[in-house]
Formats: C-alpha cells, structure tokens, sequence
C-alpha cells in the first residue's frame, strides 16, 4: 500500500481525508537549497531578547509537571493592561499558536461545519479545516487590489450564512498586512447576529501597537478568542508556547480540549521574563526601516499590500509561470513558496527579514534581474 500515489480507501478506521490528504502547510514549501540568507520561517529577524537568563536550579524541576503558571499569566495581564481589564481566567496557555488554534478548532469542527476565513491566510490552519472536512469558504483577497483586504466582501459572505466558524490571521500571513481593529470589530459584531463564532489569531500581534489588538473588545463582545504566541515578536519560538485570550466561560470550555500541561517549566519561565521585555517594540523600528528598504528599493517584483512593522511580506511576479521560490533560490535566498497558501500559485514567496539587509537586497535584485530571462523558467 503507497500512501500518496494510489488512492486509499480504508486502514484500519483511520480518517480516509488524512489518508489521502496533501498537507498543504508551508513547512513542506520551504526552499531545500543552500542559502546565503535565510527568509523562510517567520521568527524574530533579530533572534531572542538580549537580557534572557536562565534560573540557576531551573532544571531541578524538569520531573515535575508544571503547576504554576501564576507569575506568566500576570505577566500576559499586565501586558495588555493599558486596554483591557483581563485576568487569569481570560487565559488558557497552549503549545504555540498552532496547539491553541487546533484546541479551538476541536471545539467547532466537525464534518460539513461551515468555516469562513481569508484567501490566502496561515495554511496549517486550512489543513486542519479540510481534515475535520469542515465546508471551508474563504473570501479571496484580489490581486486586483494586490492582495488587500476588503471588509465588504467579507461581510457579504459572512451576512449569508448562519452558525458559522470564522477564522481571520491578523497580521495576514504571508502578506504582513494589518487588519484595522475597527473592521475586525465589524465582523465580531455581524457574526454575533449571525450566530458565528470569530477566532482573531494574532500570531505576529506583538508587531502591531497594543492599541490594535482585538483583545481591547473583549469586554463588548463574547462570540470571539483572541491567538497569541511567544514565537514571533518576542523572538521565542524554541519555547513553543502560545496562548489564548476570550471570557472566562469561552476559556473554561477550552481547558477541557487543551493539551493537559500544554506549557513546561522551562517554557513558562522563560516566557515570564520576555512578556514586558519590550523586545517586540525595539525590533519593530528595525523591522521598520528595512521593510522601508523591500518597499522603496524593488522595481519589477511586486509586493503584496503589507505594513511596515511586519517582518513577512509576500512577493510575486506577474508570470504565473515563473517559480519564483527556485529563481531566488539561485541568488541564494530561503523562502517559502506560497504555492501551499489557497489561492496563490509558484509565482509568489513569503519572505521575512533577516538582519543583513544588505545581503538580503542584493539577492532580491539580483532575483530581478533574473526575471525575464531563461533562468526564470529552469
């Protein structure tokens, strides 16, 4: 029996859609080659916070389960203090964004659930909608409008239906768009009338100003939960830890799907220190002037609409032949292809920074001058 070429139809009561499921996750469009600068995956361009130390004793307790998770969630509260009154309660700790989406996915999937998302958005999360065979209808961001989101036809899909499960990454991956919070507010509330649960994952939030997270509607609105993860603009993604923000009833439930002891010691303490680091806002200038750079500096590769303080951005070429994740593989960049994001094809990369700029320049220019040349088709 080959999994992958024939079709299978059974083995032994194993989900027929997983045994015949193409993962469509970006880990499996990473660039194999060597590289002179590595823009794949979506960490902190500038590594981990400085100042981290690691407890002298820590380790003695690596036998244990953890069992106070006090001092972290504190931590988590007095982050978003300055606009929302959250507490402990509101939080429930998972192993990284994706342990807390899937946690919440087991809550609302299940086969034929309608689930309405963005066009192209984090693609580990649409994997998990196909293989719980959810009805999954994304709305398309148009290239039209290069790529930008439009609330209108959002809401016309959203207004047709009912009981419904929505699912919008904010920070968009691989755009690096921000959604305003004020449009986000808008779905919540239409999806409330609706009967329709929002799930705002905010995977590279720690990029955006505080201001614009969707935790400062918590108290307005009890249809939604809120992702985070320490992975992105706190620069901890070895921690593998993340969360999830929502009312102390949506949070009760969610503790009965949770991975039991979803955190570890090590990851906990860890995170504990880097919350109120302010790491996120001293790479957030840097990611500002070189994302400048992407902006300013490219001619013939186009750019997706993005923000400034996001590290991704998604590049692409007008030829939908060009596979543009090979070409920059040969000036020595590792991207992503978006050809795993639905809607996009081999014609368009996620790239995140990398602190050499000037390295990461010079490859993109010299991907430029590939275009339209026989080495853009070999």
């Amino acid at each position: 029996m080959k999994l992958g070429g024939e079709k299978v139809k059974y083995m032994y009561g194993i989900n027929e859609v997983l045994l015949n499921y193409e993962r469509n996750d970006y880990s499996e469009h990473v660039s194999k080659s060597s590289y002179k600068v590595d823009c794949s995956f979506g960490t902190n361009p500038y590594g981990r916070w400085p100042q981290l130390k690691i407890l002298e004793g820590l380790l003695d307790h690596v036998d244990l389960y953890p069992h106070d998770d006090s001092v972290l969630l504190e931590g988590i509260c007095r982050y978003f203090k300055s606009i929302a009154d959250i507490m402990p309660e509101n939080i429930e700790l998972t192993c990284g964004s994706i342990g807390a989406v899937m946690a919440v996915n087991r809550m609302f999937l299940r086969h034929s659930k309608k689930v309405i998302g963005i066009a192209p958005q984090f693609p580990a999360v649409v994997d998990d909608f196909n293989i719980y065979g959810s009805d999954y209808e994304p709305v398309h961001l148009k290239k039209e409008h290069n790529y930008q989101f439009v609330l209108k036809d959002f809401l016309k899909v959203l207004n047709d239906t009912e009981n419904t499960y929505i699912y919008i990454d904010n920070p968009n991956n691989p755009t690096g768009q921000i959604i305003p919070k004020t449009e986000i507010e808008e779905i919540i509330k239409q999806a409330r009338v609706k009967n329709s649960f929002v799930v705002v994952d905010e995977a590279y939030g720690d990029y955006m100003d505080t201001e614009d997270s969707a935790v400062s509607l918590l108290d307005k609105y009890d249809n939604f939960a809120i992702i985070r993860t320490f992975s992105k603009g706190l620069g901890a993604a070895g921690i593998r830890l993340g969360y999830v923000i929502g009312s102390e009833d949506f949070i009760y439930l969610l503790g009965k799907v949770n991975t039991p002891f979803a955190n570890n010691s090590i990851s906990t303490y860890i995170a504990s220190q880097i919350i109120n680091s302010g790491w996120n806002g001293d790479c957030r200038i840097k990611i500002n002037d070189s994302k400048k750079r992407i902006l300013t500096e490219l001619s013939s590769l186009k750019i997706a609409f993005t923000s400034v303080n996001v590290p991704i951005s998604m590049l692409y070429c007008e030829n939908r032949k060009v596979d543009l994740c090979k070409l920059m593989e040969k000036t020595g960049l590792k991207v992503v292809s978006c050809q795993g994001y639905e809607g996009l094809g081999i014609n368009s990369v996620r790239l995140n920074l990398n602190k050499n700029m000037d390295m990461l320049m010079k490859c993109l220019k010299e991907t430029e001058q590939l275009l339209g040349t026989e080495y853009a088709y070999s």
